[in-house]
């Protein structure tokens, strides 16, 4: 929570004010509009203009109060959801779990392997061939093989919850750490 100004009153909103609030959010949403806080500031100000919240961050303190989240979603989730198709969202900076990342460094690993000639010409050869000679079965060892290490990682990820931390909570007090410590600088002077 934000540091309190001191002389300045916390603002306590009626039922009507955070009425108005949910009223005007989903007025945005029925427009299309994406409803961030300084949209929603100007409106319900433009509506009302003894409306007591003056600033954005009071507004986003009593948005977050009434429990708002919102989250736009796109054309793709909407069409996806008509067709009853689920998309896979890889997750960010982890591309071992990304079968695209790895067809990719098949690829290069390929071009590095046969390049002989060292000529864009010859790269841009070497790629048309991989990519005339990558099937179905390479797409789908690929997807196996990203597959393979999540259940790696998530067994990996377990064991460091369940059995690591729970051991690498320390009952020693800090004054035993410092007679450790203590005796550890005796030792070194030789």
């Amino acid at each position: 929570t934000p540091r309190k100004i001191p002389g300045r009153p916390s603002i306590q909103l009626s039922e009507e004010a955070d009425d108005e609030i949910r009223v005007q959010f989903h007025l945005l949403l029925a427009e299309k509009i994406y409803p961030t806080i300084a949209i929603l500031l100007e409106r319900l100000l433009s509506a009302h203009k003894d409306f007591p919240v003056r600033s954005e961050t009071t507004l986003r303190q009593h948005i977050h109060r009434l429990g708002f989240t919102y989250q736009m979603t796109s054309k793709i989730d909407e069409v996806a959801q008509e067709f009853d198709v689920q998309i896979v969202r890889h997750p960010v900076r982890h591309c071992s779990l990304n079968p695209i990342e790895l067809a990719w460094a098949a690829l290069k690993d390929y071009i590095r392997k046969n390049n002989t000639n060292f000529t864009m010409s010859s790269v841009y050869e070497l790629a048309a061939e991989f990519i005339a000679g990558f099937d179905d079965k390479a797409a789908q060892d690929a997807i196996r093989h990203a597959e393979k290490l999540e259940v790696t990682y998530k067994t990996a990820d377990n064991f460091v919850e369940n059995i690591v931390e729970p051991q690498s909570i320390d009952d020693v007090s800090d004054t035993e750490i410092d007679n450790l410590s203590d005796d550890s600088d005796d030792s070194t002077d030789i």
